[in-house]
């Protein structure tokens, strides 16, 4: 990203200029403004910007974490752009959210919103059982 936005100071690439030659995809050109954001928790900076070995695992499995956590997983035919900036996607056509049933059976272990129905310390122990690799890292976050 080699290029910022003169009235938000976004960062952009240049291949995303529209063909008026402008990049509009942040602010539209000074017409939305957006609340700064609040300073991201210490156990986040800590865990996104050190090299500490619980930091490693955690920006290695950050999907994981994610999916865990999520009510619910999402399906797209994701379409990448042309270029070599920094990676996102733009989704086409439908997105679906797909939920599962409120109980699981028993072939499969409870995921998304499954694990919302148990008490805490329940829904964090079988969380767990799905980062077999995190070495309990993951009741610490």
């Amino acid at each position: 990203m080699s290029e910022v936005c003169k009235f938000c100071d976004a960062f952009y690439c240049k291949n995303e200029v529209n063909s008026s030659k402008k990049y509009t995809k942040c602010c539209h050109d000074g017409k939305v403004h957006l609340p700064n954001l609040t300073e991201a928790p210490d156990l986040f900076k800590e865990l996104l910007c050190r090299n500490s070995q619980e930091a490693k695992n955690y920006r290695q499995q950050i999907r994981e974490y994610n999916a865990a956590l999520a009510f619910a997983s999402m399906g797209a035919e994701i379409k990448a752009p042309p270029g070599t900036c920094s990676y996102y996607f733009y989704i086409h056509s439908q997105i679906y959210h797909m939920v599962s049933p409120l109980c699981s059976n028993k072939r499969n272990r409870p995921g998304y919103g499954q694990l919302y129905i148990f008490e805490s310390s329940e829904a964090s122990n079988r969380r767990q059982v799905i980062f077999t690799t995190a070495e309990n890292s993951f009741n610490s976050i």
